[in-house]
């Protein structure tokens, strides 16, 4: 085979012996010089060693060498995404044989191929300070990743302090876009932690930079309800710590809170059903919030009531709202209400509709949708079964009812998540009062019986016999009010079922402490608003003694109202930063799709007859 560089001799060849020939003849004339037109011939490019090119190399290489040539076919394979293929690679690198900065960049790439095999343990392992004895002598970019890595794997495991410690450290090294996204990132794991959480930290923290931060998030979490506190509070921290990192690139929700409070709407019109117990629990919990904000000397809005049984079509009563001169508006409640305000275009106010009309995309960008919408509480609780390492399930509810599709669209929502996720079901069984026939169904024990009789008939004579379960459902979904759960609990110990944990809809709970009859539901886990758990917060007392309850679904509507006035004036900052959330009655409250509210449910443990927050 001729090469390229051959080539070019020959053609250079050709034109020597083309000159010489005409040297040799009798010349000719004298005529102008040709124009002679250079040929350029490309130099050869460079081959791209594959991943195999760069193993065969390895394969022969004297030990040092072959573990650099390894490292670099793993890394080339995270480059084309095949981490799998890239892990495989980098478990045969003898780090013995790497000096120490190719032996950091080893570490750096086992732990990022770790975080994407949703493996953050093994990141903390890989990046122990020991493994890394020279790292202020790395550039920069590295030491970028070994922090941010760090990080990320201390977030995912729980670690949250270590993680801001991290983020912290992270900072110094980062320009200033870079330090705004590492700023939202500590502001992420801030919101992670509870309150009482935020201020034993801000008490304990040495570091004056971490404490700074604890402060910062104490100042929103303490003052969500009231806007003018909690802007008067962060001028004050800001003046306190002018060389803080977060003072000089505040968190996207901290910067937007004098918008908030220069923007927020001052008439108010609250459409609800008054002729419905829901409209008006509804109602009483909004202004119970609305007083207790006017109590401790925050600023309120004017409120106008407009009651939506007075009118067939609600968007005339909408435009009323509007024409006398409601800035923004909370409400309807009826679900066909929010279906026909969904399709309108020009809503000419934000709206906040306190219902879920599910399907089409809104047609207005100034429509909200707030619900306690029971599909979603299904949801969350297929996420948290699967997060604890559940992965076979079986499902237990009431039978379906005509009048009630509460549990059948909790049950559907359910099992679509769980599916989504890659659970397996091993069985849905429903009942109406027959618990124990039912539940020896579902766990193939009047089977086992069955095969036993059996066989005491073919070989006549007795058998000993010992009742086993089924063994492929490592966990039970339960869908039963308080009275049906305390026989199904116990019966399931009763039926060698006990050791399967337990995850229920919150219709297990009655919203009150009942330790003498709970305690027969003693281990269920299940989500729920935190003013049904958290009792002893003063504020969720007061409103609860002046509007007493009967009833758990009663006090979560409770619960919903207050949170219908707490979002009024933080739907700015939901539309400027999707990623914030507030502390609600109803749970943690964010952004999703479509201008839906989406909360985040508190969960607990039955123990001892009392529902105990999980920390």
């Amino acid at each position: 085979m001729i090469s390229i560089n051959s080539n070019h001799c020959i053609l250079c060849s050709l034109l020597v012996l083309a000159l010489l020939e005409a040297c040799s003849s009798t010349p000719p004339p004298p005529e102008p010089p040709p124009v002679v037109e250079e040929v350029v011939i490309p130099e050869p490019e460079a081959r791209v060693l594959t991943v195999d090119d760069i193993l065969q190399q390895a394969a022969s290489a004297a030990p040092e060498q072959a573990a650099k040539l390894l490292l670099q076919a793993a890394q080339l394979l995270q480059d084309q995404g095949n981490n799998a293929e890239a892990a495989n690679v980098a478990a045969f690198i003898d780090s013995e044989m790497l000096d120490a900065n190719t032996r950091s960049s080893m570490l750096l790439l086992q732990a990022e191929l770790a975080i994407a095999a949703q493996k953050p343990s093994d990141v903390i392992t890989l990046l122990r300070a020991s493994n890394f004895p020279n790292l202020q002598q790395l550039d920069s970019q590295t030491r970028i990743r070994y922090h941010e890595l760090r990080a990320q794997a201390q977030f995912a495991t729980g670690r949250i302090q270590q993680s801001m410690v991290e983020r912290i450290e992270l900072d110094a090294l980062l320009t200033p876009d870079a330090k705004r996204a590492n700023h939202e990132a500590i502001w992420s794991a801030l919101n992670a932690l509870s309150l009482p959480q935020l201020q034993g930290q801000a008490n304990a923290a040495g570091n004056p930079e971490l404490q700074g931060w604890y402060e910062l998030a104490l100042i929103s979490r303490t003052y969500d309800n009231n806007l003018d506190r909690q802007l008067a509070e962060l001028r004050s921290w800001l003046a306190a710590r002018t060389g803080h990192p977060a003072a000089i690139i505040l968190p996207k929700e901290m910067a937007l809170t004098e918008v908030m409070v220069q923007e927020r709407p001052e008439r108010i019109a609250l459409l609800l059903p008054l002729d419905t117990t829901a409209g008006t629990i509804v109602r009483d919990a909004f202004m119970s919030a609305y007083f207790d904000l006017q109590e401790i000397g925050g600023q309120v809005p004017a409120i106008k009531i407009y009651d939506t049984d007075g009118t067939s079509d609600v968007r005339i009563l909408h435009r009323q709202a509007r024409m006398e001169g409601a800035q923004l508006i909370i409400g309807p409640l009826l679900k066909q209400d929010v279906t026909l305000l969904q399709q309108e275009i020009d809503l000419g106010v934000p709206t906040l509709a306190l219902n879920n009309a599910e399907g089409q995309p809104s047609a207005s960008p100034l429509f909200f949708q707030f619900s306690l919408a029971p599909e979603n509480e299904a949801r969350q609780l297929a996420h948290k079964a699967w997060q604890d390492g559940h992965r076979r399930v079986a499902i237990l509810g009431p039978q379906d009812s005509a009048g009630n599709d509460i549990y059948a669209r909790k049950r559907e929502s359910f099992l679509s998540e769980w599916k989504r996720l890659g659970g397996t079901v091993a069985s849905v069984d429903t009942y109406t009062d027959n618990y124990t026939s039912t539940i020896s169904n579902m766990l193939l024990l009047t089977a086992s019986e069955n095969r036993n009789q059996r066989l005491r008939e073919l070989i006549r004579q007795p058998v000993q016999f010992v009742q086993h379960r089924r063994q492929d459902v490592d966990f039970i979904y339960l869908l039963a009010q308080p009275a049906s759960a305390r026989q199904i609990v116990p019966s399931l110990a009763y039926l060698f079922a006990g050791d399967i944990p337990v995850y229920a809809s919150q219709d297990v709970y009655s919203g009150e402490p009942r330790p003498l009859e709970d305690k027969d539901i003693n281990g269920v886990t299940f989500g729920d608003s935190p003013w049904l758990l958290n009792t002893g917060n003063p504020a969720t007392k007061r409103t609860r003694d002046l509007f007493p309850m009967n009833s758990a679904q009663n006090l979560r509507l409770q619960a919903f109202g207050i949170d219908a006035f707490r979002l009024y004036p933080r739907l700015r900052l939901f539309q400027e930063d999707s990623d914030s959330n507030i502390t609600g009655a109803t749970g943690i409250l964010k952004l999703g799709p479509n201008n839906t509210i989406e909360r985040e449910l508190t969960w607990a443990v039955i123990r001892e007859g009392r529902a105990v927050i999980e920390n």
